[in-house]
């Protein structure tokens, strides 16, 4: 993975924001925005073939996670307003943004609020839509979790606290990414993780499952606080329709994906109707990500062979 540099800004309300800028040096600015639980460190994903197609992808650490301070209250289109902040911080005129799962919510946002002038695309790339719609076709586990937040709030936050407070006791911050990387890899080969096939396949290449590690971990590096803003959050209303957002958006799923399922994208496609471009492909939730890295940049700065106007196959 390519090495990425990082730097923290003091945006108007005088909260620190922090970012990691990776690919290119110079060229179209992409905005990545993570996953849940992820962190800005997740845009390595992207570094290489960024830096290819001369891409520089900017990734931001949501409020309460990473080095980014809390933001009370706040909501999907408030990050809007903070991107807005970070581009013009950054001397960045035009750019595009690019949601990754749990960052589909803020990315549709970004689709509301900001300037088509200043945001030139848009992608989802197999992303949690409005909670109207997150469950369709999502495995037990995630809908648990999701109804958690929205109806016993307080006792997921008591089981995490739990959790982070055995994780204390294990040390777990003095053990190196390096020996999660091999614990995971090796659970996976045994099929004690319940992944699907192409996940585990992801999960065997060191780079990648580095990269997620990385991440996650980054995620809690405050707490758990964070994270659990981020289940509130996106477990309400967003503040805004999909069928009042007036520009295209790009929408990658995975027909093989339990986590956000492809039902999510083709939903969020039928709300924003003649503003919508699908791309279905054959795909898990990781394995779309690492899979179509190319494919995707290509589609958000307008270079790839896609056609820009139905669902492309697998």
């Amino acid at each position: 993975m390519e090495t990425a540099t990082s730097g923290t800004y003091v945006l108007d309300d005088g909260r620190r924001i922090a970012y990691n800028i990776c690919g290119a040096t110079e060229g179209h600015t992409v905005f990545h925005l993570h996953g849940w639980p992820g962190s800005r460190t997740e845009c390595s994903l992207f570094a290489l073939e960024a830096a290819e197609l001369g891409v520089r992808i900017v990734a931001i650490d949501r409020p309460g996670i990473g080095l980014s301070a809390p933001q009370p209250r706040r909501t999907v289109i408030n990050h809007a307003l903070d991107i807005r902040q970070v581009a013009k911080h950054l001397g960045i005129k035009e750019y595009s943004v690019m949601g990754v799962s749990g960052g589909g919510q803020y990315a549709l946002a970004c689709a509301f609020y900001i300037p088509p002038e200043e945001l030139i695309s848009v992608a989802l790339v197999c992303g949690q839509g409005p909670i109207e719609i997150s469950l369709r076709g999502m495995k037990l586990g995630n809908q648990i979790v999701v109804r958690g937040f929205q109806y016993c709030s307080t006792f997921l936050r008591l089981l995490m606290y739990g959790a982070s407070q055995v994780l204390k006791l294990l040390n777990t911050d003095k053990i190196p990414n390096e020996r999660i990387v091999q614990a995971f890899q090796t659970l996976s080969r045994w099929n004690m993780l319940g992944v699907a096939e192409k996940d585990k396949q992801v999960m065997a290449d060191h780079d990648t499952m580095l990269a997620i590690i990385t991440s996650v971990r980054e995620h809690f590096r405050q707490g758990v606080d964070g994270c659990l803003e981020e289940g509130r959050v996106t477990t309400s209303t967003m503040g805004f329709e999909v069928n009042e957002i007036r520009r295209n958006v790009l929408l990658w799923y995975g027909r093989e994906d339990a986590d956000v399922p492809a039902a999510i994208g083709e939903e969020i496609a039928v709300q924003l109707g003649k503003h919508a471009t699908l791309r279905l492909k054959d795909e898990t939730h990781l394995s779309l990500v690492v899979n179509h890295q190319r494919s995707i940049l290509q589609d958000l700065i307008g270079t790839g062979s896609e056609r820009h106007i139905a669902t492309a196959g697998g």
